[in-house]
Formats: structure tokens, sequence, C-alpha cells
């Protein structure tokens, strides 16, 4: 049965807590950072502390307090927590990604469950002085970790526990945490262990969780919105809301630099086929110059490189109470980032070394001792995360989705949703996950998998063929579709690299963004070379991915500081005909 969220306590959409000195006046500050679209605030004292949150919610302000930030579904009815032993039992119950509190006022003693693969961002910092609970990074102040910046620079995100920032760990899947406040005591179990390899996924239900967590969100009371996309997950989505009679609406967000957008044209015939009314926008060309650029940049709290990233595009366009997206299908019915061959191949395909451009562009960028630690600190955290695990395809699913997965947006929409709306994502479920790890590389190679419960959910949805990382992946059924977009697709990339021949004068492409210039450099930077600004005046054509890599150095730390729009705010392009792009709805 699921919870009722209508009745308190609801769902909080940031947290912050803090034990130890000035702890109200820390928490007020740490909400108000993270505070983007002026929710309403919650703070209560309590012994040796304080905890807040941001959302429409109350809470007592005396005796025991429980919250959630993020949405548990399939859970029992909260009223059975009374004390802290009860939150330990019940909260690890729930499915879905969130984060569930609990203060028992009468032994002095906080109880912090999270879902069971940490999907929900919660970073913890612990000191001396006391203990530190937020939802996002930029919550605080502190300094880079650069060990974390080498993996951000390596693989686009931090690895392990690791923030961007120095001392601020996300805090472990399945954990339950428990800090006596009274002694300063501070314990973390695990309730959920990572699956061994088995053959359990066989004669398992797939479709059928998926579809219980579906029930189980709709309950929150909003059909939403499907962000619907040429690739496998939505269309999940959508066949399966379709099946339970859930009236969901869906976004489709033009990818026009794309194939000369593909992905959007594959949404449409879905949407069309599954008769779900839809919208479709444009993105504006200079986004990446644009005030809604910035505003991504906050809601993402920089932890990965943006620029030039669709997903930020996509999250500009969301206007909806809630939206539904494939955080877990993906990555459980498909070798997203896996190559055959196991770790040695990821590593390979993935990992950029020190004869990299980009790392190479860190060398003219950062100081050689900077450098060094960025690069030392990484390889010492990636042997600690591949050892570890198995060193077969079971272990490096379970690396890309406790690292990859967690930590880039693209992959995490609760990275980014959670500042704009409520992000539905079914599959995030314990025992969903028993099963799902179990499926072998070779029944997820070339889509056969999603193939076969496409066949059985909805054969419509095979109807036409797929868009996934840039390829196009045959449906299984309809070849010709399937070389109609491949030859539409090979015409767009030929008509972008030879842009005279079809009249445009110049390179189609979004120009460079007004954010990478010489006021990047308007403050001191001990971590900066300090010959960096004068060899970024060169015409060095590997110059661009020195300002991008600048670009997400300096943000980082003005969004950190609360100094993004006042260094960066003078240089956006304000030329947009409407902040959400054109848009068309076909109903």
């Amino acid at each position: 049965m699921a919870m009722q969220i209508g009745q308190p306590p609801g769902p909080a959409a940031k947290l912050a807590i803090h034990f130890g000195r000035g702890a109200a006046r820390q928490v007020d500050s740490m909400l108000a950072r993270q505070n983007l679209s002026g929710m309403p605030v919650h703070r209560r004292g309590i012994s040796g502390g304080a905890i807040g949150y941001l959302g429409d919610a109350g809470m007592p302000s005396r005796g025991n307090a429980c919250l959630f930030t993020g949405l548990p579904i399939n859970g029992p009815d909260v009223a059975c927590i009374v004390d802290a032993e009860a939150a330990e039992r019940v909260f690890p119950q729930y499915d879905g990604a969130f984060a569930g509190v609990f203060w028992d006022a009468g032994q002095e003693v906080l109880v912090v469950v999270t879902d069971c693969l940490g999907m929900q961002p919660l970073y913890l910092h612990r000191t001396d002085d006391g203990l530190t609970l937020v939802s996002e990074t930029k919550a605080l102040r502190g300094e880079p970790d650069l060990a974390a910046w080498g993996a951000f620079i390596s693989i686009g995100h931090p690895i392990g526990a690791r923030s961007l920032m120095a001392g601020l760990e996300r805090v472990p899947p399945a954990s339950i945490l428990r800090y006596d406040s009274a002694r300063d005591e501070l314990k973390i179990q695990r309730y959920f262990e990572w699956p061994s390899a088995s053959e359990s996924w066989r004669d398992y239900d797939f479709l059928g969780a998926l579809e219980r967590d579906v029930l189980g969100y709709a309950a929150y009371g909003d059909p939403g919105t499907v962000l619907l996309s040429g690739g496998f997950d939505s269309r999940l989505l959508l066949f399966l809301l379709r099946r339970a009679r859930i009236p969901v609406d869906a976004l489709i967000v033009a990818h026009d630099d794309e194939f000369g957008d593909t992905d959007g044209r594959l949404a449409e015939k879905i949407a069309r086929i599954a008769a779900a009314p839809y919208r479709k926008v444009h993105p504006p060309t200079d986004f990446f110059s644009s005030p809604a650029y910035l505003r991504y940049l906050v809601a993402s709290d920089v932890g990965f490189p943006s620029l030039d990233l669709f997903i930020a595009k996509v999250a500009s366009q969301i206007d909806a109470p809630a939206v539904w997206d494939g955080l877990v299908p993906g990555f459980a019915f498909m070798p997203l980032h896996q190559p055959e061959g196991g770790f040695d191949a990821y590593l390979r395909q993935e990992v950029r070394g020190p004869d990299s451009v980009i790392w190479k562009a860190a060398a003219s960028l950062f100081k050689r001792e900077v450098v060094e630690v960025m690069h030392e600190g990484f390889k010492d955290d990636l042997c600690a995360e591949v050892e570890r695990l198995p060193q077969d395809m079971h272990g490096l699913a379970r690396f890309v989705i406790e690292n990859r997965s967690r930590n880039r947006a693209a992959m995490n929409p609760l990275k980014v949703y959670a500042n704009l709306t409520r992000a539905f994502t079914p599959g995030l479920s314990k025992d969903f996950m028993i099963h799902a790890a179990t499926i072998p590389f070779d029944e997820k190679r070339n889509a056969g998998f999603y193939r076969k419960l496409f066949a059985k959910l909805d054969p419509r949805a095979l109807a036409v063929p797929f868009l996934s990382g840039g390829d196009l992946v045959k449906s299984g059924r309809n070849d010709r579709a399937w070389h109609a977009e491949r030859l539409r697709a090979g015409y767009h990339v030929f008509r972008s690299r030879h842009p005279r021949l079809f009249g445009h004068g110049q390179d189609s492409r979004a120009a460079r963004s007004s954010f990478l210039g010489g006021h990047l450099f308007e403050d001191d930077d001990r971590w900066l070379n300090p010959g960096a600004r004068e060899k970024l005046q060169s015409t060095r054509n590997d110059n661009y991915l020195v300002w991008k890599l600048l670009l997400h150095w300096k943000v980082w730390r003005w969004v950190h500081e609360g100094r993004l729009d006042t260094n960066l705010g003078p240089h956006c392009v304000r030329c947009m005909p409407n902040a959400r792009g054109d848009s068309r709805s076909i109903d």
C-alpha cells in the first residue's frame, strides 16, 4: 500500500541538519542557499542542533519529527514510526528515491535512511565540532577536493563517496545513519547489499514490478508529464502509463543539432502511436549564453560538465508539477557504458589519461602541483573503487550504477529536477534491483532484453527505431523505418559539415558561449597557472577545452560562494523571445 503523502509528514524539497555551534544560524544559511524558488522554510531547534527543510508540510514545534526528502513509495503507514528503533526498521521498507529523517526527542537520537541505490542526493560533513547533513553541496562553503576534480576531468564526475568539496561526502546507498547527539556518536550500517550473480532474473515479472511503482507514484495525485525522447526508457514509461490508464502528457525537446532532430521526430511518432498528447519545444540556439543556463548551473550543483550538454536544455523546458523519467530501467536493461571486455575495456573507453586533450588542457590551466594532486588522487580513488568489486561484467555494471548513474544529471534526474518539480522514477526498488542487477550482459546486448519487454508490453512500441547514445538502433520489426532514419541522419551530418554547399555561408552549429572570456580571470585563484590567461589569448585549436574547464571550475566556486549572478550575469545574452523557447502543442 502506498504511503499517504497528502497527510503530514509530507515530502521536503531540500534538507539541512546541523549539530554543533551556531546550529540555528547554520541551518538557516544552508536552507537559504538551496532555496532557488522561494519555497517555505521550516526550521526547529533540537537538542544540540537544528533541523530544517524546504517545502509546504509543517513540522511539530516539539516532540518527535519525521520527514522525507524525495518521494518514497510502496511503504507502510508512517504512523508506525514512533521512535528511533521503529525508524531504523520502517524506513528501509520504502522504495523510490528518498532520504527518511526521524528525530527521537526522548532519546535525543537522529535517524536518517537513504534509498537502496542512494540516488536521492544527501551529503555529510563530520568534524570534531559536530555533524552536518545537506541535500546539495552548494548549501556549504568549502575548498575544492582536488582528487574529486581529477575524476571530474577524467570521467566527468566524482567517484566513491567524494564530492567536489573537500570533506563533504555523499552518504552511502542503503544507509541507516544513527546519530546520538548527547554522546556525539555516529553509526552507519547498510540494510541492502548488491545481489550476487544468479539466475533469479529469468522468471521475474519486470513489467509487473515497474507497474507497481507507477501506481505508487500515481498515488501522489498528479499524473505528471513524461520526458519523451527517441530512446528506450521514456518509451517504456509512456506505454506503462498508458496501460495503467494514467492520463499523462509528454514533453519532447527538439535536438536540432543531432542528426537534424532525429530524437524529436522519433518521439513524436511514438506519442502519436500511443495516442498521448504532447508538447514539442525548440530551445533557443543561444541557450548556453542565457540566464536559463545560469539557472541550470545553480540547480545542478555544478557537479559535472554541462556546457553543450543536451540535458541542460531539457531541464530548462520543464513546466509541470511532476515528471516521469527513466532512471533505473536504462542501466538495468541495457549495458550502458559497459563495453564487452569488463573493466579493462571500460577504463580504456571512459577514462581519459594524462596524455588526453582534457588533461593537457588542465595542465595549461592549473599549477603543476595542483594537476599532480588531481591526477594522483583520482588514480588512487579509481583503484580503490575497482578493487572492491568483482572483476567481471557484473562488477562493472555495479561500478557504473554506483558512480556514473548516481552523479551524472543525464543519468540521475534527481540531481537537477528536484529544484524544478517532483521526479517520478519507477524501478528504484529493492525487489526490482535484486533481479535486474543479475541480468547477464549477453541478454542486454544490442537492446535484446528491451525488445522482449516491449513485445510483451505493447508491440506498437516497436513500430519505429530508437535513438540511444547517439546511435540509431533497430526496433527489431520495422527495418525500413530504421534505414529511412539512417539516411536522413546521414544527410544532416553531411549538411552540417558542408554548410556553404547549402547556402548557409557558415557552420550552422550554435555559437560559442558568451560566458567564455577574460571575465573568468577577474578574481584571484591560487590554484590556477599564472600564465593561463596569456596562453588563452592565442588561437590554438585546443583552447576551447581549456575555456570550458575554466568555466566549470569558476562556476563551481562562484555558486558555492553565492557570486554566480554577480560574476556572470552581465555576460548573459538576453535576446531570447521566450525563456522556454518556441513550442507547438499537439493533442
